[in-house]
Formats: C-alpha cells, sequence, structure tokens
C-alpha cells in the first residue's frame, strides 16, 4: 500500500482555503489569481511553451486519452491568436469555429487543449478556485443553525475545516463562482485597481471582464445578501460560511471542460430548488428564499471550455443564444441572467459550412465567429506520423516493412493537391517552375523543401526561396488544397485492411491495395475529380509512388553492397578542366607533390570523357567546355566559379555512367538470388552467395528491414529495373 503515501506526498495542497486564508493567497500573486477564462487559456498555451518550430508543445505531447496533433501550425496559431485577442477584449466575445474536411483533426485540436487545461488546472501556476456554502449543525450554534443566537465557546472564525460529521448543509456554485466575486462591487474595484496599478496595460483588461464589473451569480447573491442580512451587515459572519475549494478542470466528470454533441437538446436549464428535502436544515432565513439550480452544458463548462462537435448539424434556431451570450457574455434562463466565462469552440465540416454560409442570418453569426481552417496534411512525413501508434500496436498479427506507411502516406497527400498554376505567381520564372512540378515533386517539396534533380542550381534557389508562396497558392481559394482528398481515418481503415490480408505488408501490397481502391469512385468524391495532367490520375499518382520507392531501395541496396560513387563531382570536373586546359595551351602541370612540372594526364582525360559519353570530336568537346566557362564569367560576373552549377549535365551522366556499372553487379545477384532463396546454393558460386549474405545483412541492420521483406523488395526491384 505503498501508492497510498505516494499519493499522499504528491497531493495537491490548498485543496480547501476558508475566505481570509484564500485572500492572502491572493494578494501574494493577484495577477495568477485573477484571470477570466481567456487569460487563463492564454496562459495555459504559454506554460506548456514551443519547440524550436514554434509549434505549441500543448498539441504535441501524447496522453492516453489523446494522440499528439500532428502539423496544423497555422490553425494552432490561430487558436492562440483569438484567445489572444480576447484577452485585450476582456472577454471571449467570439466563438471559435475550426472548419475542414472530416477526419482533419478538429476535434483532436480541441481536445488537446481540452486535455491541457486538465493537467495545467493541477499545476500550482494553473491552480482555480471557486467556493461553497457550509452550514454547520447545531455544535456550533445554539438553537439549530441558530442564526442571530449566541455562540458557543468553541465557536470557529470559519466553517470551511469543520469535519463531514459536522455539517448541516452545502450548497455549492452552480457556475463556480470566483470567490473575489464575493468581495462588494466598489470595493473590489478598489482592490483590483490598487494591486494592478503598475501594470496598466492588464488592469485595462481586468476592467473589461466580469471580475471587475459583475456581481455573484443570481443564487449566491440571494444567500449572501440574506446571510448579511441576518448577521446585521457583518461580512467576516458571513465570509464563515465560505469554503474556497480548488477548482480543477475535468472533461470525464465535465467540470470546466464539456463537449456538446449535434444531437439536438437544451444546452442550459434551471431547476427550483428549495423544496429539496435534502436542503431542509438550511437556515430558516434561507429557506424562504426562492432557490433554484442551474444545470446543462454551457453551466458546467463555466470558467472553462466548451466545444461544439458538429454544431452546424444542427438546426441554427438551436444555438441563435449564441449571439447574444457572447456580446453580453451571460445567459438568459428562465428571466435569471447569469453571468459566463466560457471559452467557446466548435467544429464543423465543410458541406455544412457551405449551407451555413447560405443560410439568410449567416452574417450575424459572421460578425460573432472566428472560422479557422483546418485542411487534411500536406507533409507526407507528419502524415505518417499519425499512424505510428496503429502500426505499433498491430505488429502482433501484421509487419509494415520499411516504406509501406511512407508509400500510403505519400498517396494520400497527393490526392489533396492541385496542379500549380502560373497564373497565381507574380514572378513568371517561380510560376513556369512549379508548373512542370509532378504531384510528386510538389508533395516532396511541400514535406522537405526538396527540389527535383531535373532543375538547376539556380532553378532551386528561386523554388526554396519562394518555399511559403508556394504552399499558399490556394491557401484563400473556395477549393483549398487539404480540403478534398483520402481523410486520416478512411487511411486508418486501409491499414487495419491490409493488416487483416497480409502476415507481411511492403509497398508492393500497399500499392496492389491502391490501384484496387481507385476503382471505388461510387464511394469517394475525391476520386472523381477530373485529372490536371498527373494530378488527380489516380493511377498515375501511383506509378509516380512505385518508382520513388524503387528508386530509395535501389538506393540502399547499391549502399548495402558497398556500390557508392565515392568520387565528389566538383573535385572531378575541376581536375578535368584544369588538365584539358593545359592541354589546349600545350602546357605542362605542375605536381603538387613532387613540385616538378608533368605531362597531361591523358589517361584520366580519357577516362573522364568515357564516363561522360562523349560522341563528338573531342578536342572540340575540349575547347566547348572551356568556352562554356567564360561565358559563365561572363554572365555572373564576381560569381564564384562552381563547376557542378556550370555543368549540371556533366554531373547527371557521370551518375549514370557509374549507375551501368552497378547494374552489372545487381543483375548477377539477381540471377543468384532465385537459388539462394530456394536453397540450392551449390548452384550459385561463393563470391555471389556471399553478396548476398552481405546485401541481407546490412538491409536489416542498416535499414530495418526483416529478411522476408527484403527478398520480396529484392525480387520485386530486380524484376522492374534490372
Amino acid at each position: 500500500m505503498e501508492w497510498i503515501n505516494e499519493i499522499k506526498k504528491s497531493d495537491i495542497s490548498n485543496r480547501i482555503l476558508s475566505f481570509e486564508d484564500y485572500m492572502e493567497l491572493f494578494e501574494k500573486d493577484p495577477r495568477k489569481e485573477c484571470r477570466p477564462s481567456c487569460v487563463y487559456f492564454k496562459d495555459m498555451f504559454e506554460h506548456f511553451g514551443t519547440d524550436q518550430q514554434h509549434t505549441f508543445n500543448l498539441f504535441k505531447t501524447s496522453s492516453p486519452s489523446f494522440a499528439a496533433v500532428q502539423g496544423q501550425h497555422e490553425p494552432q496559431e490561430e487558436i492562440f491568436q483569438s484567445i489572444s485577442n480576447f484577452v485585450e477584449e476582456g472577454f471571449n466575445n467570439k466563438f471559435i469555429l475550426l472548419v475542414g474536411p472530416n477526419g482533419s483533426s478538429k476535434s483532436s485540436l480541441i481536445k488537446k487543449i481540452m486535455d491541457a487545461g486538465e493537467d495545467y488546472s493541477l499545476t500550482d501556476e494553473g491552480s482555480l478556485y471557486t467556493f461553497s456554502w457550509i452550514f454547520p449543525v447545531d455544535s456550533f450554534i445554539k438553537g439549530g443553525l441558530g442564526f442571530g443566537a449566541e455562540k458557543k465557546q468553541q465557536a470557529l472564525d470559519t466553517y470551511a475545516y469543520i469535519e463531514d460529521r459536522e455539517v448541516s448543509a452545502i450548497l455549492g456554485s452552480d457556475l463556480k463562482d470566483h470567490p473575489i466575486l464575493l468581495i462588494p462591487l466598489n470595493k473590489r474595484r478598489n482592490i483590483l485597481d490598487k494591486l494592478f496599478k503598475d501594470t496598466p496595460d492588464y488592469l485595462n483588461s481586468i476592467k473589461k471582464s466580469y471580475l471587475y464589473n459583475s456581481e455573484l451569480s443570481k443564487r449566491n447573491k440571494l444567500i449572501f445578501d440574506s446571510l448579511l442580512k441576518t448577521h446585521k451587515g457583518d461580512y467576516l459572519e458571513v465570509y464563515k460560511y465560505i469554503r474556497v475549494e480548488r477548482l480543477f478542470i475535468d472533461k470525464r466528470l465535465s467540470n470546466s471542460a464539456v463537449t456538446i454533441e449535434p444531437q439536438m437538446h437544451v444546452d442550459a436549464n434551471i431547476q427550483q430548488i428549495t423544496m429539496d428535502r435534502r436542503l431542509a436544515s438550511l437556515p430558516a432565513s434561507l429557506q424562504s428564499l426562492n432557490l433554484f439550480s442551474l444545470g446543462g452544458e454551457v453551466i458546467m463548462a463555466n470558467r472553462g471550455i466548451l466545444e461544439f462537435s458538429d454544431i452546424l448539424k444542427r438546426p441554427i434556431d438551436t444555438y441563435k443564444y449564441l449571439l447574444t451570450t457572447l456580446e453580453n457574455h451571460a445567459i438568459n434562463l428562465g428571466g435569471i441572467i447569469s453571468e459566463l466565462d466560457v471559452l467557446f469552440i466548435g467544429s464543423s465540416n465543410e458541406l455544412h459550412f457551405n449551407a451555413f454560409k447560405q443560410h439568410p442570418d449567416y452574417n450575424s453569426f459572421r460578425g460573432r465567429f472566428n472560422f479557422i481552417k483546418v485542411p487534411y496534411l500536406l507533409n507526407y512525413q507528419l502524415e505518417e506520423n499519425i499512424y505510428e501508434g496503429q502500426v505499433e500496436s498491430l505488429k502482433d498479427r501484421c509487419h509494415f516493412e520499411k516504406h509501406a506507411i511512407k508509400a500510403l502516406s505519400l498517396w494520400a497527400v497527393m490526392s489533396r493537391l492541385r496542379k500549380p498554376n502560373p497564373k497565381n505567381y507574380p514572378d513568371k520564372k517561380l510560376g513556369s517552375l512549379i508548373s512542370l512540378f509532378s504531384p510528386l515533386q510538389k508533395a516532396l517539396y511541400l514535406s522537405t523543401g526538396s527540389v527535383s534533380e531535373q532543375f538547376t542550381h539556380k532553378e532551386k534557389q528561386v523554388l526554396q526561396a519562394n518555399y511559403d508562396f508556394v504552399w499558399d497558392e490556394y491557401k484563400n481559394d473556395p477549393s483549398y488544397e487539404g480540403m478534398f482528398g483520402i481523410s486520416p481515418r478512411d487511411m486508418k481503415q486501409i491499414i487495419y485492411d491490409l493488416a487483416n490480408e497480409y502476415r507481411l505488408v511492403t509497398f508492393i501490397e500497399v500499392l496492389e491495395y491502391l490501384r484496387d481502391f481507385s476503382e471505388r469512385k461510387n464511394e469517394f468524391d475525391f476520386l472523381n475529380i477530373a485529372p490536371e495532367n498527373d494530378y488527380h490520375n489516380t493511377h498515375k499518382l501511383i506509378d509516380l509512388i512505385e518508382s520513388f520507392i524503387l528508386n530509395q531501395f535501389d538506393e540502399e541496396v547499391r549502399s548495402s553492397l558497398g556500390l557508392i560513387d565515392e568520387r565528389s563531382y566538383e573535385d572531378y570536373i575541376s581536375k578535368y578542366v584544369h588538365q584539358i586546359r593545359a592541354y589546349i595551351k600545350g602546357e605542362k602541370i605542375k605536381n603538387t607533390v613532387t613540385g616538378k612540372h608533368e605531362e597531361c594526364d591523358m589517361f584520366f582525360i580519357e577516362e573522364f570523357e568515357n564516363n561522360v559519353q562523349i560522341k563528338d570530336n573531342r578536342d572540340d568537346y575540349r575547347s566547348h567546355i572551356i568556352s562554356r566557362l567564360g561565358a559563365f564569367s561572363i554572365d555572373n560576373p564576381g560569381a564564384p566559379l562552381v563547376m557542378t552549377e556550370v555543368f549540371p549535365d556533366i554531373i547527371k551522366f557521370l551518375k549514370e555512367s557509374f549507375r551501368e556499372e552497378q547494374k552489372k553487379v545487381i543483375r548477377e545477384i539477381g540471377k543468384s538470388l532465385v537459388f539462394y532463396i530456394s536453397d540450392n546454393h551449390d548452384a550459385i558460386s561463393n563470391n555471389s552467395k556471399q553478396r548476398i549474405e552481405l546485401l541481407l545483412e546490412n538491409l536489416r541492420q542498416e535499414y530495418q528491414y526483416s529478411t522476408e521483406g527484403a527478398f520480396q523488395m529484392l525480387q520485386y526491384l530486380i524484376k522492374r529495373s534490372y
């Protein structure tokens, strides 16, 4: 039972305080204690901080309840900015509505805010307080609860700390009123003016909030005034009945973190409680009051966050009350006006949002709503991260090889992209370059910033310098990128389908599944989008992914075999230029080791020219190379002479030349692989056997392939590429 002691040690102090003790705590840190919900949630964001990419950490942390949110940096920033704006206004004067396609993590963003709110409220920095009314039994006061009677000698200065057996009745605060609202309004204002006189900006914000301008909720006000009258205006006697309590945000208990589902029902209600037998022990002066209990999601969410899940699925009339509630930060229930301090946030899919914009009342709502777009991800690496937990949970019945989920994630992102339109770019050069991107090239560019080798060094610089412009091309377009395409929810189902069908899944099985999936046009609207070149051409997308993954695996195979070109192309070309320049001029070259001048290295020159597959007269080719260097210097005065920039065509030929040499080795392995897999090792040479075993070992150790997966992918690679 050591865990009990551990709980005691870690238990949060100051769960229960008297009003006097709370005021001492309040005066030590009034900024922390005097926070409306907008300030509280802004502080919460800042408490968890950001990473080096300025992404809020609270969305990145995983918990048993909610996985980390991948990507969505812009919506996160917009949510934070909206809350910051509320701070300037002094209260939450707008509804934050997250809009996007189904499964784009709208609800996940909200759940992470709630999750962080729970954690933050457990800390000292995030402590919140409310209060209850405590009425003691006769042992403390003569004559029942005996208002006006003489006290016994053991009478206390407060009833906050008395034992449960000594309590006659407890009345909680439905709206979780802040304890400082117990201070009379004018006196409270004087206190806040004095406490925050050195921070005028924060004082101005507080002056706009309910903490500076409002009274207690109706029931608490009735009780307070009745007790004050009974005790002949003695505030200290009234404060004896106050027990200040820690308020913990808790979604499971619907405590200041509440979700309203789309089904129709009332969000708040009122119920008379004066006749409740459980409250028969209240003082006589209170029993004569017409007391009511407030309930419903809006009430339970006070001083916290209220989520309207898929809000636009409900008829608009069911949430018209939000217009006046957001404007006045109060709700009217049966004539009882109750002040609210709630962060209102919700979600809607694009279909319902577009219908909402056609409604006659849309303009009325628009002024009270902040619309934040939450598209599908356009970064395949972040898309991969979504499925890590799912793949891990399936490992006992199915193994997903390297590149399998990458292929799936690339296809998902490519299904969400639009073909670049040069007319959208003021810079014609940039527009012409980006229009050359295939769906795969665009997906890689948006995910990693990498640019295809088909572009020159200068062109790459132009593209990399304008990354944000390319990312934002369709940002404000009605058919923005990420509005359509495959949903992560459907992606997860695809992974389950693959796991149910195969014990081992390589990218080969993934592509086979996607080819069949692409025919399900009756089920998925995005499969019916008219192709623009390769964009939205579902079969072409799969071919592009196949080629990309095969090239990556090919590089891994070559590396595993030690077939890597270790040459520095810059040095290799520089040496060639140095040699042919001396050859053309009929000069000798100084040997840097011996210091002697020697004839040109014709063996090196001819080897180089063979590697770049020269078909013209070699003397003419050499003169052409020197001329290109001169032309580059004239066109780029003062620019450093970088051979790989001047001669990108030579780089291409050199790589292809070395690749042809490698192909011979891999073809030989391909011939022997069939015998090796069938355990017919006698049919292959020892050299081939050793090479295959080296290859498999390196693929396992360096690239984390299974033996079976490596065999399957090797056979597929050799069949397709060799």
